[in-house]
């Protein structure tokens, strides 16, 4: 069974129900599936068919899963384009995996308008959609300009049915080669961990390239409506109330976001029974606010790209039991979800016991086939069904995960090995902080300083001299930050997330560490 037999099938049981809802516009599951068989056998006139690689640039609209349908139907392999990549990187993907077709999103076209002749010169076909447009083929006229049915070639579980391109905050975004035995085995279990029904309307507001494509199309099992939304805090609250959103998935960022215009807003989210979050660390001081604000069930998921996704889960229970007495189960990402396996490891790949620090490694059906055109990082990433990931954590006697921090995050400063996250969750306790990002600079006596940039939520009396005293009573002497800094807004990244490069970056100029302007000055 493959993931193309779910669009059959939801177009047969639900045919005249909504699949999905992009602002004005509505398509039924009858219509996913007719359009995007048309799309398929469109896609195969071109000779985009088994195998064959075609790239997508979007924001969230309808399009962009009818066009993962056609490829899961025809067996193209599909990778998408983030938006919020520079012009450099989208060309990097478009010829790492050799996209035949791209498809763009109108209001995404600058970003590649410099390059249509030279892209089309490369024998690449350039398809636009979503308004106005200047590119050769147009969408809506390739659909309605096709009736033959598509050709539904036999596929292979182990075949490759998506590249997805990681963020690439360390140089240019790697692919991650996932099979469709990978695919649908996350879905599946994601669905069923979640608890989806086809009762569930589920609001998606994340970047669709990516594995999140997957995550953005969890309603092929089930049926269930996705309400499709490009993040902002009161629109889709508005969604909540206009559509009785059940449940949503978000990251921290956008969680924080969304609890304070509650606070200070006038909605009706009375039929939310659900929101999970991941994708980075959530402080418990924002989990404990988002409960006494949201009054639903939470969901904390653990995984990464090369996993296809979520493969460790703290559900409400675990989330209950901490706001109950045992507060640490906050700082967990909860426990292995069935499909998967999860180790502890030491640098030369021995498993090590409950509650020792290690590397976390991941196991099972989900793990990726590897990096596109990476041998040598294949060769240190992937061993068989086992994945080495560049996470450092531990395990309780309970099987409960605690993340340690990304490897290459890691501050040594005299000696000492510290762990950002760790002061992060401190920090991130005392009242008025709205969020904070922990990283290490150059230190001429120390090697590196712990530094600390902290933003404030609006009229909150917050200090220096008051951030470091907290700090003092809440983490080990040699965790203390050399020096907090409270800035405007933290920098993000193409996936929402704080980039710490782009804070270290910040702060390597001249002047903004006390120890560089001493050193100026001497």
């Amino acid at each position: 069974m493959f993931l193309r037999d779910f669009v059959r099938r939801c177009a047969e049981k639900f045919a005249p129900d909504t699949a999905y809802i992009d602002a004005d516009r509505r398509s039924t599951w009858a219509e996913m599936h007719r359009r995007s068989s048309r799309l398929t056998r469109a896609m195969q006139d071109f000779g985009v068919g088994k195998g064959v690689r075609t790239a997508i640039l979007s924001h969230n609209r309808i399009e962009v899963a009818e066009h993962w349908f056609a490829c899961l139907k025809g067996g193209a392999v599909r990778a998408g384009l983030n938006w919020r990549y520079s012009t450099r990187e989208m060309l990097h993907v478009i010829r790492d995996c050799d996209a035949r077709a791209i498809f763009i999103e109108a209001q995404c076209a600058a970003s590649l308008a410099d390059h249509f002749e030279e892209l089309a010169a490369e024998g690449r076909i350039l398809i636009g959609f979503g308004g106005p447009h200047d590119l050769p083929i147009d969408y809506e006229k390739l659909i309605a300009g096709t009736e033959a049915a598509p050709d539904l070639p036999e596929l292979d579980e182990d075949g490759l049915g998506a590249i997805g391109y990681t963020s690439g905050t360390t140089g240019n975004p790697k692919g991650v080669l996932l099979s469709h035995r990978n695919l649908i085995t996350s879905l599946v279990f994601n669905n069923m961990v979640n608890g989806y029904t086809k009762q569930d309307v589920r609001i998606y507001v994340t970047n669709p390239a990516g594995i999140n494509i997957n995550t953005m199309c969890m309603n092929m099992i089930t049926g269930m409506t996705t309400v499709l939304e490009n993040f902002n805090a009161e629109r889709f609250l508005d969604k909540i109330e206009e559509h009785r959103v059940t449940t949503v998935t978000v990251v921290p960022t956008m969680l924080r976001r969304i609890v304070d215009d509650v606070k200070a807003g006038n909605w009706d989210i009375s039929s939310l029974r659900q929101v999970c979050y991941g994708t980075m660390p959530a402080t418990p001081a924002l989990i404990r606010d988002a409960y006494d604000t949201l009054g639903c069930e939470f969901l904390n998921r653990y995984g990464v790209s090369e996993s296809t996704g979520a493969i460790a889960l703290l559900d409400d229970v675990g989330h209950q039991q901490a706001l109950a007495g045992e507060p640490d189960l906050l700082r967990s990402v909860g426990r292995t979800m069935p499909h998967a396996d999860l180790q502890i490891r030491d640098e030369d790949g021995n498993e090590l016991p409950r509650g020792e620090l290690g590397l976390v490694w991941i196991g099972g059906d989900t793990v990726m086939q590897g990096y596109l055109n990476l041998p040598e990082l294949n060769a240190g990433t992937v061993f068989g069904k086992w994945l080495k990931t560049g996470d450092f954590g531990r395990m309780d006697e309970r099987g409960y995960v605690f993340l340690g921090d990304r490897q290459h995050n890691m501050i040594v400063t005299g000696g000492f090995n510290v762990y950002p996250n760790a002061v992060e969750n401190a920090i991130a306790e005392y009242r008025g902080v709205a969020e904070v990002a922990v990283f290490g600079m150059p230190h001429e006596q120390w090697g590196e300083a712990v530094v600390a940039a902290v933003t404030v939520a609006a009229g909150a009396d917050v200090t220096i001299e008051a951030l470091q005293q907290h700090c003092r009573a809440a983490v080990s002497k040699f965790e203390v930050p050399k020096h907090i800094a409270i800035i405007p807004a933290l920098p993000r990244g193409n996936t929402d997330k704080v980039d710490k490069r782009a804070i270290q970056t910040m702060f390597a100029q001249p002047g903004m560490l006390p120890w560089s302007i001493e050193k100026e000055t001497t």
